[in-house]
């Protein structure tokens, strides 16, 4: 099996985190701050759960692979992308209701850096890394746990 389950995740995630963006921007009451934070609870469990297989398991195995190119794009993109699960998880927590709503600005500012971020590691996923991963058959071990 290729990388289907982590693009089908990805989908998700990407609508969540469009959402969570647009209800960033235009937030104005306490149910919209309530909203918000519900919406984020609701992406948690899939975003570290996908985050972490992508981090501790495959990305990994991309970069002990035989294949130089491949070694180096999951190197690569590692360094680059890597700390996306860090810094959802400082986000998460750092984003209660009421610090939304003392400084919902700021707050619209760090979702908006965080869903460029996830959509940028997306897309570079999914057009490059993923594409590489099941050519080289490596995606494979991770099907049944995606």
């Amino acid at each position: 099996m290729d990388t289907l389950v982590f693009r089908q995740e990805h989908a998700v995630l990407l609508r969540s985190a469009s959402r969570l963006a647009g209800l960033a921007a235009t937030l104005q009451t306490r149910a919209d701050a309530i909203g918000v934070r519900e919406l984020i609870n609701g992406m948690d469990a899939l975003l570290v759960d996908h985050l972490s297989k992508e981090d501790n398991d495959l990305y990994p195995l991309m970069m002990a692979s035989d294949d130089y190119e491949l070694r180096t794009m999951a190197r690569d993109a590692f360094a680059d992308m890597g700390l996306l699960h860090g810094a959802w998880l400082a986000y998460r927590n750092q984003w209660t209701v009421d610090r939304i709503l003392v400084d919902a600005s700021t707050f619209g500012a760090a979702t908006a850096a965080l869903v460029e971020a996830l959509a940028t590691r997306i897309a570079m996923e999914n057009e490059t890394l993923y594409p590489a991963a099941d050519a080289a058959g490596l995606a494979a071990p991770f099907a049944g746990r995606a």
